[in-house]
C-alpha cells in the first residue's frame, strides 16, 4: 500500500467518510468501555456491595484506553498525507480490538486479557480456531457475532484515509491528556479484593513484577539462608498394598457446581452420592489456575510456581519435566505401570513430550482411532462418554498383570462449556451432563468388582473461569478461586467420610508413595490422604489466575484458618497479611524454586519464523566427509 502513490487531494465525499468514520469510531470505543462497565457488574453480581460504584470505577479505569484512542484518532487528524495517518489508523484498530477482546474474556473467562496469555496461546493457533468456531456456533457466540462483524466492518473503514481537520485534531488530543489524567487517579474502590477487574487493561498488564528477574547476590542470599528441609520418613507394616488407582481429572470442575460441596448449585447428584458413600475432601485446593497447573501439581508434586518469564512463555510444563520426582518414578517402584489417557489433542502445550520425559508407560488422546465417528469439539476431542468408554475398553482388553496408575483429563467441561447432548453453550447442562458419565463409570467399575482392590479418586484441574457465587464468596471467601472437589471411592482401609483438614493436589503424589511403598519420604509442606489416618500439608498454595504475580498462602496459626500471600517481583518479592512461623523459610522456598528453573522468557519473533519459515535442513555428508 505504501509503494502505490497517494493523492494529497481528495474528493469531498472521500473527506466527509473519512471524518464520518473517525467520529464512529470514537463512539465505538467509548461503547466498549460501557460494554465492559456491563460486565463488570455481570462479574460481580452478587459478590460485590456497590455495584454501580464498581461500574464507574471501571470507566473511570478505561480512561486510559480512551485516552489513547483519541490521541490516535487526533494525531491522524492532524496529518497531512496517508503515509503518516497510516500507523495511527492502525493504533486505533489495535486499541478497540484489544478493548473488545478483554471484554469478551472477562465475561466468558472471569479474567483480564494478558499480553503473555496471547504470546502463550499464539503457538496453538489450530486450538484458537478450533475454540473459536465453537463458540461461535453456539447460541452465546451467536449473539456476539452480530457486533463481532459489525465491528470487524467498522475496523476496516477505520483505514479510510481522513481530511487534516487541526482544530478537531487539537480539541481530541486536548480531551485525551484530561481522560488520561483521570484515568490514573486511583479512588478507594480500588481496595477491593479483585481489584484487577476494575483497572484499565494497560495497568493490569503493566503492574506485574512476576517476570522480574533475581539478582545473582539476591540468588546468592538465598542460597546462603535456605535451611535444607528435613524429610519426613515412613516404614509401612504389613503386607503390601498394591491397588489399582483411577485419578479422574474433570475439566473445570468446582465447589459451586456441587450440593454438597458448595451448595450453590446441584449439577452433580451422582459425585455427590459417591462421595457422601466413600470419602471426600471438601477443604481441597487446586495448586494453580489452568489445566496444565493442575497437571504439574498431581504428576510432579510439585506446585506450578511460574518462573521468571512463565507467562510470557509459550511452553508450559518447562522446568517440570523431571522424571526423578515424577508420578510414574514413584509408582515404578512398586511395579506398578504409570498411564494418561485424554480425547483432546496432545500436541497442544506439546503434552506428548513432556508426558513422555515424565516416563509414562502409555499415553495418547484425540488421534486414538477409537474415537473416529465421534462427534469432535474443542481440541479436537470426543466427549466424556467416550473416553470413560475407551478406558474401560483399555482396562477389559489388558494382559500384563501388573498393578496400574491411569489418570483420565476429561474435556467436555471445558469454557464455552458445550453440551454434547444439544451442542449449546450451556454450563449447567455440561456439568449434568459430565457428572451422568462419571456415574456411569462408577457403575461400570463396580459391575467389575474394581473397588475391592482399586482405587477410583475424582477431583477438578481448577476452578472454573467462571464468576463467584454470592454462596461460594460466604462460605469460602477468597480461597474459593482455588478450591476443588475431591472424592475417593474405594473398599481398601483409608478414612471415611470428609476429610475436613486441608489438602492440595500436590499431596497425591505422596499419598501414593506413603500408600504403595515399603519407605517412603515426604516434606512438611505434602500431606497424605490415601491412608486411615491422614496428614494434612503444613501450608496449602495457589498460584493465583487473576494476580499472576501472587501467591496465595493457606496455613493454620492457633487452630484457626490463616491466609497470606507472596508477591513475585525479583529481589522485591515479598510477604502480605497473615504469616506463619516460617514464613521467611516458605518465601525463600519459593525463590529458590523459581531460581533453579531459570528464565523462561523466549524470542517470540524467533519462535514465529522457526514455526511458518523453518529452516531447510542440513544437507547429509557424504561418506567420504564422514
Amino acid at each position: 500500500m505504501l509503494n502505490v502513490p497517494i493523492p494529497h487531494h481528495r474528493t469531498p465525499s472521500e473527506r466527509r467518510f473519512g471524518l464520518i468514520v473517525a467520529w464512529i469510531s470514537v463512539g465505538f470505543f467509548a461503547a466498549l468501555i460501557l460494554v465492559r462497565a456491563a460486565v463488570v457488574i455481570h462479574v460481580l453480581t452478587g459478590v460485590a456491595s456497590c455495584l454501580a460504584c464498581m461500574a464507574a470505577t471501571s470507566v473511570q479505569q478505561d480512561c486510559v484506553m480512551l485516552g489513547l484512542f483519541l490521541a490516535s484518532v487526533g494525531l491522524s487528524l492532524a496529518l497531512r498525507t496517508y503515509v503518516l495517518q497510516l500507523p495511527f489508523l492502525l493504533l486505533s484498530i489495535a486499541l478497540m480490538l484489544i478493548a473488545a477482546i478483554d471484554a469478551a474474556v472477562l465475561f466468558t473467562l472471569s479474567q483480564r486479557l494478558y499480553v503473555f496469555d496471547v504470546l502463550k496461546f499464539g503457538k496453538e493457533l489450530d486450538a484458537t480456531i478450533q475454540f473459536a468456531r465453537i463458540f461461535f456456533s453456539s447460541t452465546l457466540g451467536k449473539i456476539v457475532a452480530l457486533p463481532a462483524i459489525a465491528g470487524l466492518v467498522l475496523v476496516a473503514c477505520v483505514l479510510a484515509p481522513r481530511p487534516r481537520k487541526p482544530r478537531t485534531a487539537a480539541v481530541l488530543i486536548l480531551v485525551a491528556v484530561v481522560s488520561l489524567a483521570f484515568g490514573a487517579w486511583r479512588p478507594s474502590t480500588l481496595s477491593y479484593i479483585h481489584y484487577e477487574i476494575l483497572e484499565s487493561i494497560v495497568a493490569v498488564n503493566m503492574e506485574l513484577g512476576v517476570d522480574r528477574a533475581y539478582s545473582p547476590a539476591f540468588a546468592e542470599r538465598v542460597k546462603h539462608d535456605l535451611q535444607p528441609q528435613i524429610p519426613i520418613c515412613s516404614d509401612r507394616v504389613g503386607a503390601p498394598v498394591q491397588p489399582n488407582v483411577l485419578f479422574v481429572l474433570v475439566e473445570s470442575l468446582s465447589m459451586h457446581h456441587s450440593q454438597l460441596f458448595g451448595g450453590a448449585r446441584d449439577l452433580t447428584p451422582n459425585l455427590d452420592a459417591i462421595a457422601r458413600q466413600y470419602t471426600y475432601a471438601p477443604n481441597f485446593y487446586a495448586n494453580g489456575f489452568t489445566t496444565d497447573g493442575g497437571l504439574i501439581a498431581l504428576i510432579t508434586g510439585r506446585a506450578p510456581i511460574p518462573a521468571v518469564g512463565r507467562y510470557a512463555s509459550i511452553e508450559a510444563f518447562k522446568g517440570f519435566d523431571d522424571p526423578t520426582r515424577a508420578l510414574p518414578r514413584v509408582v515404578h517402584a512398586s511395579g506398578y505401570t504409570a498411564n494418561f489417557l485424554t480425547t483432546g489433542d496432545l500436541a497442544f502445550l506439546d503434552k506428548t513430550s513432556w508426558l513422555r520425559s515424565l516416563e509414562f508407560d502409555h499415553f495418547e488422546g484425540a488421534e486414538n482411532p477409537f474415537y473416529d465417528g465421534w462427534k469432535r469439539r474443542h481440541f479436537n476431542a470426543a466427549e466424556d462418554k467416550a473416553l470413560y468408554l475407551r478406558f474401560l475398553q483399555w482396562l477389559d482388553q489388558r494382559s500384563d498383570t501388573k498393578p496400574w496408575f491411569t489418570m483420565l483429563l476429561t474435556v467436555s467441561t471445558h469454557p464455552p462449556f458445550i453440551n454434547p447432548e444439544n451442542e449449546q453453550s450451556d454450563e449447567p447442562g455440561a456439568f449434568r451432563y459430565a457428572d451422568k458419565e462419571l456415574g456411569m463409570l462408577f457403575d461400570e467399575l463396580k459391575k467389575r468388582n474394581f473397588f475391592d482392590n482399586g482405587i477410583l479418586i475424582i477431583s477438578g484441574d481448577h476452578r472454573s473461569m467462571t464468576p463467584l457465587f454470592p454462596e461460594e464468596q460466604a462460605k469460602f471467601g477468597d480461597s474459593a478461586m482455588a478450591r476443588v472437589p475431591m472424592v475417593i471411592a474405594t473398599h481398601l482401609p483409608v478414612a471415611r467420610g470428609a476429610l475436613n483438614d486441608a489438602f492440595q493436589q500436590t499431596d497425591l503424589l505422596p499419598s501414593l508413595d506413603n500408600l504403595l511403598n515399603a519407605h517412603s519420604c515426604r516434606v512438611d509442606q505434602q500431606g497424605v490422604f490415601l491412608d486411615d489416618k491422614p496428614v494434612p500439608p503444613s501450608y496449602v498454595l495457589h498460584a493465583r489466575g487473576d494476580k499472576r504475580d501472587r501467591l496465595d498462602i493457606y496455613f493454620k496459626s492457633g487452630g484457626e484458618p490463616r491466609h497470606g500471600n507472596i508477591v513475585m517481583d525479583g529481589d522485591a518479592s515479598r510477604w502480605l497479611d497473615d504469616k506463619p512461623d516460617d514464613w521467611q523459610q516458605v518465601m525463600l522456598r519459593v525463590a529458590a524454586d523459581r531460581i533453579s528453573r531459570g528464565s523462561d522468557k523466549e524470542n517470540m519473533l524467533d519462535f514465529i519464523i522457526n514455526q511458518y519459515f523453518p529452516p531447510k535442513p542440513a544437507a547429509a555428508a557424504s561418506p567420504e566427509a564422514k
